[in-house]
């Protein structure tokens, strides 16, 4: 018995120093490792795309060499956008500064002109200027960020390609091997599939979410809607924050051309479009067993921008579900994947 209770705390004193260890670790090679997750991500998300021309009866290899042209092509229709934007953008950026301060100017006849404080008297307009200079700048860095991620999409795309190769062979590779696969090696394999589903289930989500938003803003005339639709199929990633990151931007640029009514109008559509795709899709194509706590989605944003940073803050929700599907493949871990779930689902359980 006493050794039994003391080896309680020996292991929670183990597994805690392996867990520090390895954070300081990755983190110290984030650049690899960033680069190594997304390409996991990506060939898992073509995944089955690949096989389904494998089924259709296109050989191996040539259906890998179609899907990698496919991602070559989109990347590289994704990145030609998003230079031109940036361009136009940047020759823009006075307009918008011009056209925001209108609007904070028209604003401050309806609230007092001066303030005091601790450190002086300030003016309401010279808050305005640093509000104007902060927004500009939030949407200058977002366009900056999506140029600099397109410098990697090189060796992304290499990598992925090299993924795909080995995926086209994974199904003949299982199928001889099954009657001899080890219980671990099931629920490996078990482990793969359901990662897989919920990558795809992601994307298409996350498709559907910006595609009908870029539709409204095209509708709307809004400059740049295929560039924000970009944006937010990419955060949407990010949980909770990511859409509100990727909103803020055509949100101003309805503001600038229509007013405050026009801005409304794109908050109102995007928090629709994200209700009903989140609430409604997601749940179900992907079941209650890939859903995870609000609050633990939170601690692991936290956690995996600290160790990866902007690109963790990106994979927080992919590599989280990594976490919950191994926990779940393992008998002696469930419990941990429960509570990792909405309290709802664990007190089913």
């Amino acid at each position: 018995m006493n050794t039994n209770s003391n080896s309680v705390p020996v292991n929670i004193l183990v597994y805690s120093t392996f867990a520090v260890v390895l954070t300081v670790g990755m983190r110290e090679i984030a650049p690899i490792i960033t680069i190594i997750f997304l390409s996991i991500f990506i060939a898992l998300v073509f995944t089955p795309l690949v096989r389904w021309l494998n089924r259709k009866g296109i050989p191996g290899g040539l259906s890998v060499l179609m899907v990698v042209f496919l991602f070559i092509l989109i990347v590289a229709i994704l990145g030609a956008v998003v230079i031109k934007a940036a361009g136009q953008f940047g020759n823009k950026i006075p307009i918008y500064q011009m056209n925001l301060m209108y609007f904070i100017s028209n604003m401050t006849n309806y609230i007092p002109q001066r303030y005091i404080s601790s450190s002086g008297v300030f003016t309401l307009s010279t808050v305005s200027r640093d509000i104007a200079t902060v927004i500009i700048n939030l949407m200058s860095s977002i366009i900056n960020g999506l140029l600099n991620a397109s410098a990697t999409a090189g060796i992304v795309i290499l990598t992925t390609a090299f993924l795909l190769i080995d995926t086209a062979n994974t199904p003949e590779k299982i199928k001889s091997e099954l009657e001899n696969q080890s219980e671990l090696q099931m629920r490996m394999s078990k482990f793969g599939q359901s990662l897989v589903e919920f990558m795809v289930i992601r994307a298409e989500i996350n498709l559907i979410v910006a595609t009908a938003i870029t539709v409204v803003l095209l509708l709307g005339r809004i400059d740049f809607a295929i560039l924000w639709g970009i944006l937010i199929f990419l955060l949407n990633y990010i949980p909770y924050i990511g859409l509100i990151l990727a909103s803020i931007p055509p949100t101003m640029l309805a503001l600038f051309q229509y007013g405050p009514g026009g801005a409304i109008a794109v908050i109102v559509v995007t928090i629709i479009v994200a209700a009903l795709a989140e609430n409604v899709i997601f749940p179900s194509l992907a079941g209650k067993g890939l859903k995870l706590s609000p609050a633990f989605l939170f601690l692991a944003l936290i956690y995996w921008n600290y160790v990866l940073g902007a690109a963790g803050v990106l994979l927080s929700v992919p590599l989280t579900m990594v976490l919950k599907i191994i926990l779940e493949s393992f008998e002696e871990t469930k419990w941990l994947a429960r509570l990792m779930g909405p309290t709802g689902d664990a007190e089913d359980d």
